[in-house]
């Protein structure tokens, strides 16, 4: 259930450097590593001789030495060095993928390198726009992906879930609307006249209700921003209200767990840092609960041995949708690949 014609972040920018880093993406191990000319360069981490983990050699400038035997690789992956032996078989590469650098995330194409379209990145450019200040993460969990992309389309959870931080009674009581664009998802929720959450409170100390706004938009494989915005009631008054994006990429490990990748990117008080941190650490407590939700999801998932079909509700218009999608994107990408595999046949 992996796209792979798609565009998954590999890791946050400054993680990258003079050192060979593994990571695993949709069940593909990969190497990263900056050229000494600061690029981004992802391959296989696999050595095409024994399979050894290229990200346990070392780098000789700008090539890679598999830490097993010696066999050296370019940026591209192919192999210019073999020790004892001058010929190279053709066979000897190692896959490289296509790299993008946008957003302060590394991004990785990881299926047909022809295909890679960087129009379809997500439009993720608030983490780095003029006048927006960001802060963020990476989270480990130990659950399908699609399990965290339900959990953004579907905000009704923070009734019960984020009490003490984003979500009130007013959530669940509001229904939200939906459409469906080509490949992406869009759902919304207004929310009229209902006190702040608590901590929508405590950044902005509102004097009394809001009205509030939930603005979700998915592209696929697994990204989904969150425009949130509230303020005072009946006005348009955002100077005195607050606006942020809550930016999200899901990044597939493996069928059982996901890297999730977060910022939160405001447009006020900009100069704050004490307010950045409490943000930080309160969206960071936020994520943390859902985790602990959706990892205990993950677990009853696996161990359920009769196989029942979920029973989905209004509230899942927008999750349900996005899983569609994904799944006829896997599908087209399997069909894709089985015709490149069948051989010509000779006239």
């Amino acid at each position: 259930m992996f796209i792979k014609n798609g565009w998954y972040v590999a890791a946050w920018g400054n993680e990258i450097g003079r050192e060979l880093t593994q990571r695993w993406i949709a069940g593909d191990p990969l190497v990263l590593y900056r050229t000494e000319a600061g690029k981004v360069v992802a391959l296989e981490d696999r050595c095409p001789h024994r399979r050894a983990s290229l990200a346990k050699g070392r780098l000789v400038g700008d090539t890679v030495q598999c830490g097993y035997h010696g066999i050296t690789f370019d940026c591209l992956g192919s192999c210019v060095h073999i020790p004892g032996q001058e010929k190279i078989p053709g066979s000897m590469a190692a896959r490289a993928y296509p790299v993008l650098e946008k957003w302060q995330w590394v991004w990785v194409w990881m299926g047909d390198p022809d295909a890679a379209d960087e129009s379809l990145l997500p439009d993720f450019h608030y983490n780095d726009a003029p006048g927006w200040v960001a802060t963020g993460g990476c989270i480990p969990v130990k659950a399908n992906y699609q399990l965290l992309t339900d959990n953004l389309l579907d905000l009704t959870h923070e009734t019960y879930v984020h009490g003490k931080t984003i979500g009130n009674s007013a959530i669940v009581e509001t229904p939200i609307s939906y459409r469906v664009e080509g490949n992406e998802v869009h759902v919304e929720r207004i929310i009229r006249n209902a006190p702040p959450p608590p901590l929508f409170q405590q950044v902005r100390n509102f004097e009394g209700n809001i009205d509030r706004w939930q603005i979700i938009r998915f592209q696929m494989p697994a990204h989904i921003s969150i425009d949130a915005r509230g303020l005072p009631a009946g006005t348009n008054d955002i100077e005195r209200g607050m606006r942020w994006f809550s930016i999200n990429s899901i990044t597939p490990v493996n069928e059982r767990s996901s890297l999730y990748y977060w910022t939160i990117t405001r447009c006020f008080s900009l100069e704050d840092e004490s307010l950045t941190k409490v943000v930080s650490d309160q969206i960071y407590k936020t994520f943390m609960e859902d985790v602990e939700v959706l990892e205990a999801q993950q677990a009853l998932i696996e161990t359920d041995q009769r196989r029942k079909a979920e029973v989905s509700i209004r509230a899942d218009s927008g999750s349900v949708s996005a899983r569609r999608i994904v799944q006829r994107l896997v599908e087209k990408d399997a069909s894709t690949t089985s015709e490149r595999m069948i051989p010509e046949v000779a006239q």
